[in-house]
């Protein structure tokens, strides 16, 4: 039996270690909050260049971010590096899907400038990422909206994965790696790492070493594979530049060299690479008197003291940036080119019979060696590769690179490449040969990605507070719905059979799916396999009193007597239509009126439980298929998502996406595997004046005002992007909102000083409006869209309805 003490102790660390997000880290980060703030006000009294843009770091995103829809991708490059990495990868996600808004963070201000050089065109914008404080990547998240984070290699912030995943947004970790110099430190805190790092989606790692070591970390095996290192992708030839070579026979680069303690090493040294690299120049200059150095430090704070060294030593030396002034200055060989330039030396690589790559001398963990390695260029490094471990392993494996013990082997192996030519060409061969067998690696990430972006399910989480006074409701609203639905089923058992079939078409979430226009399409499919259907609503929001009412098939009748959305089922003059709060007792007027109907449709009937039904057809709205997880009003539901077992069939409405299609289908088998899965397509039949009802050119192009009163207003604003509609000004409000004269003003009059052309709006809304407008909203007009749906695969889904009907479905 275990003892009290005991579950006590487990109970305290799950608690403190494994909750999402832990809360210890929550706690230390309060505790700790004075510190974090004299940190980053002492940064800005001493660092001028950490001043702009700081306050992205808190969550304030430029107002240029803020965007219309959610959707958005955020991919986060911590440095230099990290950027270098996202361009392909960046690249291969806009050509994939070339609307959705891309964003890039980054960590450090050197990152951020390599993004504006690197991303323009590429991504919407580039931003601080927010300091791991879940105020400030709160703010952030709302403003980006993104339905998936790429953290690219291995950020861990405990906040900025936890606040991600409850806006329902997916979690990738892309290129990820954990090295031996901090696979120790990982191993040690697996209590903490094992609980953030099981929040990631998808864990798509460099090697099958990074591989066993998240395995041991407790990602999931079906969430974590191999995809290879987005670094091969980013090491494409760089256009090759020319430089003045000055007769040089034999030219040695020694790249990103670095200083002792320089920001960044692994631990604290003394090791001066540039010294290194000048004493061994020094010996080679004897053999090799035609020879040419071009030394490039790793930080540009060096170049003077690498100058000073240059002329210390009696070397014969010119500036880089000094013959870019003057390029008909000369240099005596043996000679130094200090490449006291940004952003060039990729781009001599081509001319190295001999690539020194620093950082791996002294303990700075190495740099990039695929960029003199895509060129084929032979490479020499130290032994300290930790940060590019993975890539050097591979290297080595192969025979592409050398690798030295210490600083007095450099001296050889540099003499050595240069006096063997064809040893140091099969040595740049290989490396080269590397470089393009493992190339390719974005474009299939992207591709693996695809599929997490269209499983979001994004939404608004709530605040504590908001949570703790609406769950109490939301509670209320699950218990007297279980109880009206059970009343309801027991007086429905009781009435007498409706003697034709009865299909229910309705949704599990509160707003718009398109349950109207779908019983309008299902209503005119079946009249065209020769049935006579009824539709019954209950004609939400009408004014007159009447118990029930009843129309023929296209009569003129005001909206007062029957609300907005019943009108359009009387405008399309498809069906006879049953207006009724008591939908059985309209049925029967309706059918003694019209004896020739032989099926009924009932509109948003998937609660009204007292009316009997033989089959339920349930709309999901792809945008937001499981109504943000929440019942009313904590979020969007209906009724529990366990209400989808009644479902006969699903039909998935603004899933323009397969892969979203797809996800949504899957989603859906869950709750209920029997019925069948269908999806429809919004079609825009075009555009009508709201006075004449004429036909309208279509405003695609013209700059728009738009409003409408829907459940998901969001529907219509993708719509008229789809359609190439440029809006101006759009203005949201309540489902069925009945509009006044003064509020159609206020709308013309903003949408004007925004540069609006015209003002659109739906059917519905416009039945919503007053007749004469004209005086009210001039100089601008007002258009509305007309739609309909389209179903995929019609004559299956008719065929699912056939045991139903009293005759066969053609098909």
């Amino acid at each position: 039996m275990v003892a009290p003490a005991s579950v006590i102790l487990a109970i305290t660390q799950r608690i403190l270690f494994t909750t999402r997000p832990p809360l210890l880290y929550r706690t230390i980060q309060l505790l700790a909050f004075p510190a974090v703030a004299f940190y980053f006000l002492a940064r800005l009294l001493t660092h001028r260049n950490y001043w702009p843009n700081f306050f992205e770091r808190l969550g304030f995103l430029p107002k240029s971010f803020s965007r219309t829809k959610p959707g958005a991708v955020w991919l986060h490059a911590v440095s230099v590096g990290e950027v270098a990495s996202a361009v392909t990868l960046l690249r291969e996600l806009r050509s994939l899907q070339p609307n959705t808004p891309l964003y890039v963070s980054v960590s450090t201000i050197a990152g951020r400038q390599a993004a504006a050089q690197q991303l323009t065109g590429l991504c919407d914008g580039v931003f601080f990422v927010p300091i791991d404080y879940a105020s400030c990547v709160r703010r952030t998240l709302r403003v980006i909206r993104p339905a998936l984070l790429i953290v690219l290699e291995t950020e861990i912030w405990p906040n900025l994965y936890f606040e991600t995943k409850r806006t329902g947004a997916r979690l990738a970790i892309v290129n990820g790696r954990i090295s031996n110099r901090t696979w120790p430190q990982y191993q040690s805190f697996r209590w903490f790492f094992k609980p953030v790092l099981q929040m990631a989606d998808l864990v798509l790692v460099q090697s099958a070493v990074d591989l066993d070591r998240y395995l041991e970390m407790g990602v999931s095996p079906e969430r974590l594979s191999v995809a290879g290192n987005l670094k091969f992708d980013a090491a494409k030839a760089t256009p090759p530049l020319t430089i003045p070579s000055f007769g040089a026979r034999r030219i040695w680069i020694a790249a990103s060299t670095v200083g002792p303690n320089e920001r960044g090493s692994l631990r604290r040294h003394n090791v001066d690479e540039d010294d290194v690299v000048l004493a061994a120049f020094r010996q080679l200059a004897n053999e090799f008197p035609e020879l040419l150095l071009i030394l490039a430090p790793r930080q540009p704070a060096r170049f003077s003291e690498v100058a000073r060294k240059l002329t210390a030593g009696s070397f014969s030396w010119i500036r880089r940036t000094d013959l870019l002034r003057d390029p008909a200055r000369r240099l005596q060989l043996p000679g130094v080119i200090l490449l006291d330039s940004i952003g060039e030396l990729a781009g001599l690589y081509h001319l190295a019979d001999a690539v020194f790559v620093g950082g791996s001398i002294a303990p700075r963990g190495g740099h990039n060696i695929l960029e003199p390695a895509a060129v084929g260029a032979p490479i020499v490094v130290g032994a300290n590769m930790q940060n590019f471990e993975s890539i050097a392993r591979d290297f080595l494996a192969l025979g592409g690179i050398q690798q030295i013990e210490g600083a007095q082997q450099l001296l050889p192996s540099i003499r050595q490449l240069l006096s063997d030519r064809d040893e140091a060409l099969a040595l740049g061969q290989r490396a080269r040969q590397l470089v393009e067998i493992r190339q390719g690696v974005s474009g299939e990430v992207a591709q693996r990605l695809q599929p997490l972006y269209h499983s979001a399910w994004i939404h608004k989480p709530r605040g504590a507070l908001a949570r703790l006074l609406l769950t109490p409701l939301a509670f209320l609203w699950k218990w007297g719905g279980a109880i009206k639905r059970d009343r309801s089923e027991q007086r429905a058992a009781s009435l007498i059979p409706i003697p034709v079939p009865v299909i229910s078409v309705g949704g599990i979430t509160v707003g718009g799916a398109g349950k109207t226009p779908f019983t309008n399409y299902l209503a005119r499919a079946l009249r065209q396999h020769g049935y006579s259907p009824g539709l019954l609503s209950r004609g939400y929001r009408r004014r007159y009193p009447a118990e029930s009412l009843v129309f023929p098939p296209g009569a003129v009748v005001s909206p007062f007597l029957t609300g907005d959305e019943a009108q359009i089922f009387l405008r399309a003059g498809i069906a006879p239509l049953g207006i009724g709060v008591k939908r059985y007792e309209t049925s029967q007027v309706l059918l003694r009126q019209f004896p020739e109907t032989d099926v009924l449709l009932l509109d948003d009937g998937f609660q009204h439980a007292r009316m009997p039904r033989d089959f339920d057809v349930v709309l999901i709205d792809g945008l937001d298929p499981f109504g943000q997880e929440d019942l009313v009003p904590l979020g969007r539901l209906r009724e529990p998502l366990s209400a989808l077992e009644r479902a006969g069939a699903f039909v998935v409405t603004r899933a323009e996406s397969d892969l979203r299609f797809a996800a949504v289908r899957a989603r859906l088998q869950k709750f209920n595997s029997r019925a069948p899965v269908f999806r429809t397509h919004l079609i825009s039949r075009g555009w009508r004046d709201y006075a004449s009802g004429n036909a309208l050119a279509n405003p695609a192009g013209r700059r728009v005002g738009a409003f409408c009163g829907l459940g998901n207003p969001q529907n219509f604003w993708n719509t008229l992007e789809t359609l190439g509609v440029d809006i101006v000004f759009r203005w949201a409000f309540e489902d069925h909102h009945s509009y006044k004269p003064v509020e159609l003003g206020r709308i013309a009059h903003q949408a004007r000083l925004q540069g609006a052309e015209l003002l659109v709006t739906t059917e519905k809304d416009r039945i919503n409006c007053p007749d004469h407008l004209g005086p009210v909203i001039h100089p601008l007009s007002l258009a509305w869209l007309e739609i309909e749906f389209e179903m995929e695969n019609e004559a299956a889904f008719l065929n699912v309805l056939r045991p139903l009907l009293n005759a066969p479905v053609a098909g």
